[in-house]
């Protein structure tokens, strides 16, 4: 759709949106900062239902990084995309994948139009400008959040999904959809199957055909379905300054939403004033992490459209919001009204295509995301590249569409067929190939037996293993969300990168693992307590700085603290065992402890080690990093030096001259351990004797890159 051309045509029809009081402004602004907020709420809830399904397809996975071959011979349960996609796993993963990232694309997109839209109204200031007097409530706009109530509680169990849920966030309850067929489809977390991709059939269905599903007596519900649609809703009924985005009215479609928006953004009061300038705040914290232009991303993905709101002017602005809107329905439902040529599709892809302004350029992805072979030299064709690309160039719907069709031709396996053989069973030739004879690195790594039985002892374990693991992969995700509220409202803080693909490993393993996608929701058993801050919690196996008697001395860590995180965190006082990061140039409080550490002498001669910061008692609030479990596979992929610090509830302090040296191909845990030992000593306590066996849940989680 073009949101511009509509919002004006809409103005046209709709006398409401045209010399409006002044006394509305503040039930307006909380409309738009709603309808933004609900825009991020409707792109992220389609996140873990992607991601989750995706996983769920059978495959294997090396591991590989650039300049290292740290995992030769190794494989690890997970699917991947490929660079030649040639089995029907291969084909539907690619698919999903494009789509998967592209929600993030748009997650992005829909973030930084609630920011733009965020300037401080000051009322009274109006009021007085406008002779008459305005209702003063909070001026100032919430940050963009990302555990949105309607999507998660407060332990961060995502409650928008499970196998009663019907509704679509804002959108649409399916039970109001006539075909018996859709109108059974549960919005639930689970395997590529047919419940899943009709749920995603009908995410992504163009607006029309969607709207044109509801039946008859549940019409009035949807403002899709109303006889003046868009034009007749806007300004929403019985809507207030104080009004929460829970009382948002249901739109029917995503299309709708979006222009309910744009209709919004349109208006004009009696004095002049338009809605859109008083909102518009042309200093606001717009963040990228597609058209970047820098080191490890030296090309625009995108370099047709915009992916900020970076205009000066309001007008500019406006127009960049709206294309904005336009791409995200484009590349999803397919719905914009294209004014280009159409664009050739490459050879063998059907459907609708994306509007070239809103495709990815093949050239700048195969730069942005290379790929690296075991031996960590890079390949000519970059899986990630060519998933994005030749998906990119569909629109999601039709995407859906093609797997669907390779569901139906009976070629795809899911690990839950695999576990339905009762046969299978994992085996070290799984996991290991004949290239681990070449791994310098062989006697380092957990032998392939080893985490094949684990494997195995946790799917024997059944129930209990499962819900731990639902509890790991909750707590990943969770580093995500929390970290991205704040990605939004501070410029200091790092994307969690990482973070996403290690959720990605807890979700992959657990399908693997169990047969079954893990309860993002922590269903109705135990579910993690919040984490207390000023207390140092176990974070690494036999590792506890502050011993729980409740707790088992050598359980791989605390529940409280189960995550990954790296670059933007709160390990602080949480402890933590995992990713070194360098904490030079971390912000003010990591450059401290770097300048700290070089005057006083813990590194020798010249030049200066990099420091970094310590994985078993990580002091730094915005940069470390941790993985809680940390994978008894995970290796240091170069050479550096961790000054050591003395944790205590709510402070830090380092331990002069006391630092831990660590080699590439070193193990993580073995030096967290030297670490651990040396602050114990410090301390005049015994460490006690390092654990002679790994948990099977360290055992079963691939390392990171």
């Amino acid at each position: 759709m073009d949101f511009q051309r509509l919002a004006g045509m809409y103005v046209e029809q709709n006398s409401a949106l045209t010399n409006r009081e002044i006394t509305n402004l503040p039930t307006d602004v909380n409309a738009v900062r709603c309808l933004t907020q609900a825009a991020i709420n409707v792109e992220l809830f389609t996140i873990p239902l992607y991601m989750t399904t995706m996983y769920s397809i059978q495959g294997m996975h090396s591991i590989t990084g650039k300049g290292n071959a740290l995992y030769l011979g190794r494989r690890w349960p997970g699917i991947a995309p490929t660079a030649s996609p040639q089995t029907a796993n291969e084909q539907a993963c690619n698919l999903v994948f494009s789509v998967f990232i592209q929600e993030m694309l748009h997650l992005q997109m829909a973030a930084n139009i609630h920011n733009a839209l965020g300037k401080t109204v000051n009322y009274p200031d109006i009021a007085a400008k406008s002779g008459c007097y305005i209702p003063t409530v909070e001026s100032k706009a919430k940050a963009a959040s990302f555990t949105s109530p309607l999507l998660v509680n407060q332990n961060n169990g995502w409650i928008c999904y499970g196998p009663d849920k019907t509704e679509i966030p804002h959108i649409l309850d399916l039970k109001d959809l006539s075909d018996p067929i859709y109108s059974a489809v549960k919005v639930a977390l689970g395997g590529l199957d047919t419940n899943s991709l009709n749920l995603f059939l009908l995410i992504e269905e163009p607006s029309d055909v969607l709207a044109s599903r509801i039946k008859e007596s549940a019409k009035s519900k949807y403002i899709a379905t109303q006889p003046d649609g868009v034009v007749g809703a806007v300004p929403f009924a019985d809507w207030s300054a104080t009004s929460t985005e829970s009382q948002l009215p249901q739109f029917g479609t995503i299309a709708t939403m979006y222009e309910c928006l744009a209709s919004y953004l349109n208006i004009t009061y009696q004095n002049g004033m338009t809605l859109f300038e008083v909102l518009f705040d042309s200093t606001s914290l717009q963040q990228d992490l597609f058209n970047t232009e820098g080191e490890g991303h030296p090309m625009a993905e995108f370099p047709r459209m915009k992916t900020v709101v970076d205009a000066k002017t309001a007008n500019e602005a406006k127009q960049q919001i709206f294309q904005l809107m336009n791409a995200i329905t484009d590349q999803g439902e397919g719905a914009t009204m294209k004014v280009d040529p159409e664009p050739v599709l490459p050879q063998g892809l059907v459907g609708a295509p994306v509007s070239s302004s809103y495709q990815p350029n093949f050239q700048a992805l195969q730069q942005d995301y290379v790929q690296y072979d075991e031996n960590g030299a890079p390949l000519p064709m970059s899986a990630s590249a060519h998933a994005r690309y030749f998906g990119g160039v569909v629109d999601h719907y039709d995407r859906f569409q093609q797997v669907k069709g390779l569901l139906e031709s009976g070629e795809i396996t899911t690990w839950a067929d695999w576990h339905n053989n009762q046969e299978n069973q994992w085996a070290a030739g799984d996991l290991q190939t004949e290239d681990f004879e070449k791994n310098k690195y062989k006697g380092t790594l957990p032998s392939a037996e080893a985490v094949a039985n684990a494997l195995n002892n946790l799917k024997s374990e059944g129930d209990s293993s499962w819900q731990e693991m639902s509890r790991v992969a909750a707590g990943a995700i969770a580093g995500i969300t929390t970290v991205l509220n704040e990605f939004w409202s501070n410029s200091e803080t790092g994307f969690p990168f990482p973070s996403m693909s290690g959720s990605g490993d807890r979700v992959s393993i657990c399908w693997a693992v169990f047969g079954k996608a893990p309860d993002l929701s922590l269903g109705e058993y135990e579910r993690i307590p919040e984490a207390k801050r000023d207390y140092l919690y176990h974070a690494c196996q036999g590792m506890a700085l502050m011993p729980d008697p409740q707790e088992e001395s050598n359980s791989c860590a605390s529940k409280e603290i189960f995550h990954t995180c790296r670059g933007s965190n709160s390990c602080k006082a949480e402890g933590g065992c995992g990713f070194v990061q360098d904490i030079d140039g971390g912000g003010a409080g990591c450059n401290t402890l770097a300048i700290t550490a070089s005057k006083d002498g813990l590194s020798a001669g010249c030049p200066t080690p990099t420091l970094y910061s310590p994985p078993a008692d990580n002091a730094c609030a915005t940069k470390g990093g941790c993985a809680v479990p940390i994978s008894a596979s995970q290796l240091f992929p170069e050479n550096g030096l961790m000054p050591i610090y003395q944790l205590r509830p709510g402070s830090t302090e380092r331990i002069s001259n006391e630092g831990v040296e660590f080699k590439e191909g070193d193990a993580v845990y073995d030096i967290a351990w030297q670490a651990y030992s040396k602050v114990m000593s410090h301390e005049g306590k015994n460490p006690g004797e390092k654990p002679t066996t790994q948990s099977d849940m360290r055992l079963a989680f691939p390392p990171s890159t």
